[in-house]
């Protein structure tokens, strides 16, 4: 196989090496354009006097780790193993991942070998005409220079009755970046695939927030369901005592038909809290990538696990709103789209340019017919160029559209630097004022729950009625039921705090 003089070698590498040099003058790189949103230096809801005071010890990255209740732990690290949102961002990521290996080889040159055999039956009337071979006119999607026919010599033997012919080569090809495109597709598309790990980052985020909101909805209604059967005794306890003393002739049918229909009235909200426990197990259970039939069942608490509001510290994380920036992964994603479509208008843009193409092919073939036999061989070597001169404007109505793609993704990002802002600034407020509600709801049932006892004291001393006593312990239930949704409330304004100062994802 002849391979091209050491003259023409020395050629190409020059001619290589001018395009090279070209290329890394002229190559056209978009600038990625600056958000216009002022970042503020802190969140003004964030009291020193208050409980949301700094708390460096906690870990926004695994923030439920903190939390001395194993249940949730479990559950959150079982979802983020297991939900299928997590498992289809991971897909997507590697997906990605592939599209950028993809993208990058385009810079590289494209190696082939080629090989052919082919054996022929000859008719009485002669032999068939001489056999050419054609070299292929392109490898992987980019063409070869012009390369002639391998013409395999046929001797004009008539009646010869079979014919073999072989070969075997190889070829090479390169599309020269010399302006950029090829670089700047490469570069997309590792802008996607970051992009692609930031989704992959918000869905676990999201996962372990829901699974988080959701185990403390259950609990809260399994503590409000509690409260619920107790309020429910004490009202059939007064309503026995009302007809008592209707039947003794010491109240009226009004007196027992009041505190009838609060009993029914009573009996009426056991029903739908049932069922909205048995949706946040079912909840739990397709987060955490389980069938919903049959719910689950969570274990009951302990004094070292207590499943309530005393769960989540009371201690919130305090971060900067540059640090919000820099881990929220939907203001992160939104970055890397700014850039994916930066790098796709230069590509566009490089598609007004030439495009050069370097090739070499090299063949070795051998024809046999009867006794008879003969070679070839032959080497090539060649450079092209492709100018676009009319395409109806299909060249400059992508570029536009490139150019407001690229507009748009930086008004979104501009949108989710907006957005998370607003989130934080959100969470840490109804966070101190349902501090402030919990405590004085705390307060209020403190004193309830102190009454009931006095009012029991008096009945059993004499000085008082049954009715009184029940009534003060009926109260005191009413506003434990409002503490356990407050609590409640608090836990699940601080989850989506931790969600809206990126807390919840961590890197590979």
């Amino acid at each position: 196989m002849e391979l091209p003089s050491p003259r023409r070698l020395s050629a190409l590498v020059r001619a290589l090496a001018l395009l090279l040099t070209l290329g890394a003058c002229t190559t056209i790189r978009v600038d990625v354009p600056d958000s216009g949103i002022r970042t503020p230096e802190r969140f003004t809801q964030v009291g020193g006097d208050s409980s949301a005071t700094a708390a460096p010890d906690i870990d926004l990255a695994r923030w439920w780790l903190n939390l001395p209740d194993p249940t949730l732990r479990a559950l959150i690290d079982k979802g983020l193993q297991a939900n299928a949102d997590v498992r289809l961002a991971a897909a997507r990521v590697r997906e990605a991942r592939a599209v950028v290996t993809q993208a990058e080889s385009a810079l590289y040159p494209t190696l082939a070998a080629l090989g052919y055999a082919g054996r022929t039956q000859h008719n009485e009337a002669g032999v068939q005409a001489p056999h050419s071979v054609q070299p292929p006119s392109s490898i992987a999607g980019l063409p070869l220079p012009p390369l002639p026919a391998i013409q395999l010599p046929t001797p004009d033997v008539p009646k010869l009755p079979i014919s073999t012919y072989s070969g075997y080569g190889f070829a090479a090809t390169w599309e020269v970046d010399l302006f950029g495109s090829r670089r700047s597709d490469a570069e997309a598309a590792r802008s996607a695939a970051l992009a692609h790990e930031e989704r992959l980052h918000a869905a676990q985020l999201m996962v372990a927030g829901d699974i988080a909101g959701n185990y403390i909805e259950a609990r809260s209604l399994e503590r409000r369901i509690d409260v619920l059967a107790r309020t429910l005794a004490e009202g059939e306890r007064l309503q026995r005592y009302a007809q008592g003393r209707f039947d003794a002739g010491q109240a009226t049918r009004y007196d027992v038909d009041r505190v009838s229909a609060q009993v029914q009235a009573l009996r009426s909200g056991t029903t739908p809290l049932q069922t909205l426990l048995q949706s946040r197990l079912r909840r739990l259970a397709v987060l955490t990538g389980q069938a919903p039939e049959p719910p689950p069942s969570l274990p009951a608490p302990t004094a070292t696990a207590p499943a309530d509001g005393s769960a989540i510290p009371a201690r919130l994380p305090t971060v900067l709103p540059s640090d919000v920036l820099e881990r929220r992964p939907d203001v992160r994603g939104a970055a890397q789209l700014v850039r994916a479509r930066a790098a796709q208008l230069g590509s566009a843009k490089a598609d007004l340019l030439p495009r050069f193409y370097v090739g070499f092919l090299a063949n070795d073939g051998r024809i046999e017919i009867g006794d008879l036999g003969a070679s070839g061989r032959f080497s090539s070597w060649g450079a092209g160029l492709y100018l676009p001169i009319f395409e109806a404007g299909r060249i400059r109505a992508r570029i536009r559209a490139s150019d407001a793609q690229l507009d748009a993704a930086v008004i979104q990002h501009e949108q989710a630097v907006l957005t998370a802002l607003e989130d934080v600034e959100n969470a840490y407020g109804t966070r101190r004022a349902l501090d402030q509600r919990s405590d004085q709801l705390r307060a209020a049932w403190q004193t309830a729950n102190q009454g009931a006892r006095h009012a029991q004291r008096l009945f059993d001393e004499g000085n008082g009625l049954l009715q009184g006593a029940i009534e003060a312990r009926l109260n005191a239930l009413q506003r434990e039921d409002e503490l356990i949704q407050a609590e409640a409330a608090r836990a699940l304004v601080t989850v989506a705090l931790y969600k809206a100062v990126g807390g919840g994802w961590s890197a590979p």
